[in-house]
């Protein structure tokens, strides 16, 4: 995804005028990105939401992440307006970069941060999560 992103920037950075090759491709990269998302990250949240909470908590979990995605998207709908409108920030395709610096910090924290949870059940995952098991731990560790 952060790929097909600075593909996207360097098109906007590289059109000038009405450059139709570039314009198809910049329309081919962002229905590349939404293909990969949706076949990927996209589905992913929602398990990880579902199955990352202990037992106790996980309603409240899930509401608050349901809470924090839809202020995010919010924020994310309104830097995009600005960013493409030509009244406002007027961006164009080069607000690509943007979203791919955001996707690359996120990048960076998931691969640091979120545990994978695959063949652990909920107990398993609190145990875990009680002893403090770091994130790349967690595929090896032994309950």
């Amino acid at each position: 995804l952060f790929f097909t992103l600075v593909v996207v920037g360097f098109c906007g950075l590289a059109s000038q005028g009405n450059n139709s090759a570039i314009q198809w491709t910049i329309g081919s990269m962002l229905l590349l990105f939404t293909f990969i998302y949706n076949c990927t990250v996209g589905p992913v949240c929602y398990a990880l939401v579902a199955e990352m909470p202990s037992t106790r908590l996980r309603q409240k979990t899930v509401v608050l992440a349901r809470s924090v995605f839809q202020i995010g998207g919010m924020l994310a709908n309104i830097l995009t307006t600005r960013q493409l409108n030509p009244d406002g920030w007027n961006w164009g395709p080069c607000s690509a970069f943007f979203w791919a610096g955001t996707g690359f910090v996120m990048l960076v924290w998931s691969f640091l941060r979120l545990p994978e949870p695959k063949g652990r059940t909920y107990a398993e995952l609190d145990v875990l999560f009680e002893m403090r098991v770091s994130a790349r731990l967690f595929r090896t560790t032994v309950v």
